[in-house]
């Protein structure tokens, strides 16, 4: 197998070794990062949010779902009234 050699900054070297895990070449960490980053265009976003921050926002994701889910369930129970109205 070929190999190139390429010039990192010092870094985005700590930031690729902080991502290594136990056994994994240089490769084979570029190689999952870039799989990941084409899997998840959010993971950028790891780490920009505190806990508390996290919380916060799951609870109001958790309120507005339920939100949602009782105005659909209400239209639902229209829809049925008004078939049965017809």
């Amino acid at each position: 197998m070929s190999s190139k050699t390429i010039s990192l900054r010092d870094e985005t070297y700590r930031r690729l070794h902080r991502e290594k895990r136990e056994g994994e070449s240089f490769s084979d960490v570029v190689d999952r990062l870039l799989l990941e980053e084409d899997g998840n265009p959010l993971r950028e976003l790891i780490g920009l949010v505190d806990d508390d921050e996290l919380e916060r926002v799951r609870r109001q994701s958790k309120t507005f779902r339920s939100s949602v889910e009782r105005r659909f369930d209400g239209d639902e129970a229209l829809e049925s009234d008004a078939d049965e109205d017809s």
